[in-house]
């Protein structure tokens, strides 16, 4: 038997674009489907976000990622198989990773890798229209995972909107970090709410920021659940107590978004509330509808006349005058014809 050919790069690219094609909806359901995936004017779900290893991976990415997916229950798509392939920092090597997101409806990522450059790295990125936005490197070390806690978090909701806390100058100042700061805050808010009820806030995030002198900021990232005690008060007396994942992380590369599609990404929409007898057109723009009553009274206001109304007028009334006379006539022939005419005596 013949051994079979690999197939080429230029083969696989042409598979990996068929794949990504758009595909129409056919049924009802789908097209519900394509409906709530598409962008709103206010997105208030939260973000999914893609869990997966890269080409090589250690116990303390595994455990990381695991802790993410468990922080994110029912908004993580953990991916269990190693990816080498996706290299979002290179040329060309977030095409898979791209293709994953649209798959899974994700609007941000982290992934897992370790190598001897960078041991112990998980990038936490984001995607636009299902294109890589940006991206930074977390180098961890000192973790500890959930299960090392024991029971502590056993009061805390899975998937429950978390409290986010950030401290440190160098969040404002150091760039690396503030784009983690955005990242992290993006990843862990969870669902868009207007109100927050006190009883379900029961965990919170801390990254908190130490200068290192000579070498880059060290963020300790720590997660508490929230006990809520008796004080006698209306108000209940809050205690914190750490439950896991524990790391502390320094950043790595970094990945900005370009300034067009930044620019793109963060636009609003001008209309947000639906306005009552007001619609936009492409040619006229803004165009109002307005109810007036009926107006009375028009008949005996003296307004100005043209000379060219008079004139048409007078026409008018010539014309008018002119009828009249000869119905007139036309009455009198008839009455003089149809009487007998008197003799003289």
């Amino acid at each position: 038997a013949r051994p079979r050919r690999r197939r080429t790069s230029a083969m696989a690219t042409t598979a990996l674009e068929h794949k990504m094609e758009i595909k129409r909806a056919t049924t009802t359901k789908g097209k519900r489907a394509l409906a709530a995936r598409a962008p709103k004017n206010i997105e208030r779900a939260g973000k999914t976000t893609l869990v997966l290893q890269g080409a090589t991976s250690s116990a303390v990415i595994k455990g990381v990622l695991q802790d993410i997916a468990t922080i994110k229950h029912g908004e993580a798509h953990k991916m269990t198989r190693k990816n080498p392939g996706v290299r979002p920092f290179e040329g060309g090597g977030e095409t898979s990773l791209e293709f994953f997101a649209k798959k899974a409806d994700a609007g941000c990522f982290a992934l897992g890798t370790h190598q001897k450059k960078r041991p112990h790295c998980v990038t936490i990125g984001r995607f636009f229209d299902y294109h890589l936005f940006d991206c930074v490197e977390m180098l961890v070390r000192n973790y500890k995972g959930i299960r090392e806690f024991g029971g502590t978090g056993a009061g805390a909701v899975a998937g429950s909107k978390p409290c986010l806390l950030f401290q440190g100058d160098d969040f404002e100042t150091h760039e690396g970090l503030k784009l983690a700061k955005n990242i992290l805050a993006d990843i862990f808010r969870g669902r868009v709410v207007d109100r927050i009820n006190l009883k379900g806030v029961d965990r919170v995030i801390t990254c908190t920021a130490l200068t290192n002198p000579g070498g880059e900021p060290v963020v300790m990232f720590r997660q508490y659940v929230i006990k809520y005690k008796k004080s006698g008060t209306r108000l209940p007396r809050v205690e914190l107590a750490e439950m896991g994942p524990s790391f502390d992380f320094s950043c790595g590369r970094v990945r900005q978004a370009p300034p067009d599609v930044k620019r793109e990404a963060y636009a609003r929409s001008r209309v947000a509330k639906k306005q009552k007898n007001v619609t936009h057109d492409a040619l006229e723009g803004k165009v109002g509808r307005l109810y007036v009553e009926k107006q009375t009274g028009f008949e005996s206001l003296g307004a100005a006349k043209m000379k060219g109304m008079k004139r048409e007028r007078r026409a008018a009334a010539a014309e008018k005058q002119a009828e009249k006379q000869e119905e007139k006539t036309a009455m009198a022939e008839g009455e003089s014809g149809g009487r007998p005419k008197r003799s003289k005596a």
